[in-house]
This record gives structure tokens, sequence and C-alpha cells, in this order.
């Protein structure tokens, strides 16, 4: 279950085997995506972001952290 549904919502998911799994919304494209990279260097798993016209906004992966935040 999704929490904080709304129609106008960013939806952040995370990459669970071969589908991806939603996992909370946000009303910002900018709220999604501190939460989703957050989530991502804590977890190490792969979150993205989908807008509310079901578009996929971004892709965060380990790697991706790594590298902006100059880190092994």
């Amino acid at each position: 279950m999704v929490r904080g549904l709304g129609p106008t919502m960013f939806t952040i998911e995370r990459m669970s085997g071969t589908h991806w799994q939603p996992e909370i919304q946000r009303k910002t494209e900018f709220k999604a995506f501190v939460d989703a990279r957050t989530k991502c260097m804590a977890t190490g798993q792969t979150y993205r972001v989908v807008n509310p016209d079901q578009g996929v906004e971004c892709v965060i992966t380990l790697d991706d952290c790594r590298k902006h935040f100059h880190a092994r």
C-alpha cells in the first residue's frame, strides 16, 4: 500500500526483482527525488520517481549516488 495517495503526487518505487514496487508518494518532484536518493544510499537498492502521468522522471542507482558524492 502506498502512503500519501493523491492525483498529483510523485511516486517513489523500488526495484524488487523484475518489477517496480511503489513505496511512498510526495507532492513535489524535488521531494520525491531527495527521498529516493536517500533511500538508495541507505539500502543500496535502485529507486525511481514516477510522475502523476506515470512517466519516469529519474532512476537512481547506488553507483550514481557514489559518483555524485565522490564516495567509494
